[in-house]
C-alpha cells in the first residue's frame, strides 16, 4: 500500500505531462495569434490565416472578433493551480467522478445530453459531474472552462496584468481570482493556496 506521500507523488507525476502539453498547445496558439494580429495591423492576411483567426474565435468563445478578448483567453493556467485544483476535487484521484469518469476538476453538466455522473446526494436530478474517455480530455475542459467562462473573468484579467509586468504566472496569485468556482468562496481559495504550499507546487511554475 502506498503512502500518502507516495499517492501525492503519484497523482502529481500523473497529471504533469497532461498538463504541461495542454499548456504548450494554447502557446502555440498564443504564438500563432500574434503573428497574426501584426498580420492584421499590416493588413496583409491571407486566407488560411483568416480561417485560422476564425478557428480560435471559435474555440475561445470569443464573439464579435474582439481581437483583445481573445489574446486575453488564449493563455496558459500555472501547472500548480491546474494540480492544486484536481487535487481538492478529486481527493487526489481518489473520488468516484475521478476513478468513473476522469472527472477530476468537478466541472458540473446541466441537462442530459452530455455524458457525465449523478452525485449521490443529488438535488437537482438534472445536474451532474462531468465524464470524461481521459485524463487529457478532462485536463483540456478545466483549462477552457478558464478560459472562456465569463465567470472567470478576473482570472483572465489578473493573468494578462501580470503579463503586461512580465511577471510569472504563479498559481497562488492567480487563486485568488476563483472565488466562482466553488460555492465555499473565499474557503475554497485558501484551500487551493494551503496545497500549493504545503506539497511545494510552485516550482512548477
Amino acid at each position: 500500500n502506498l503512502s500518502v506521500k507516495q499517492k501525492k507523488q503519484y497523482f502529481i507525476a500523473q497529471l504533469f505531462p497532461i498538463i504541461h502539453n495542454a499548456n504548450q498547445d494554447i502557446l502555440a496558439d498564443r504564438i500563432l495569434f500574434f503573428e497574426i494580429e501584426k498580420k492584421i495591423q499590416n493588413n496583409n492576411l491571407n486566407v488560411l490565416e483568416s480561417a485560422i483567426l476564425k478557428k480560435l474565435f471559435n474555440e475561445y468563445q470569443v464573439n464579435n472578433n474582439d481581437l483583445s478578448e481573445l489574446k486575453e483567453r488564449i493563455d496558459i493556467v500555472p501547472t500548480s493551480l491546474v494540480i492544486a485544483q484536481a487535487a481538492i476535487e478529486s481527493g487526489w484521484g481518489t473520488s468516484r467522478f475521478a476513478i468513473q469518469g476522469n472527472a477530476y476538476f468537478g466541472q458540473k453538466v446541466i441537462g442530459n445530453k452530455t455524458n457525465g455522473i449523478k452525485p449521490i446526494d443529488n438535488k437537482n436530478p438534472l445536474i451532474k459531474v462531468r465524464a470524461f474517455e481521459n485524463l487529457n480530455d478532462s485536463v483540456k475542459a478545466y483549462l477552457n472552462n478558464l478560459n472562456t467562462h465569463f465567470a472567470y473573468k478576473n482570472f483572465r484579467k489578473s493573468r494578462k496584468e501580470l503579463r503586461s509586468f512580465g511577471k510569472t504566472l504563479e498559481g497562488k496569485i492567480l487563486a485568488n481570482e476563483l472565488i466562482k468556482y466553488s460555492e465555499l468562496g473565499k474557503e475554497y481559495i485558501i484551500s487551493v493556496q494551503n496545497i500549493i504550499k504545503k506539497n511545494n507546487l510552485a516550482k512548477y511554475d
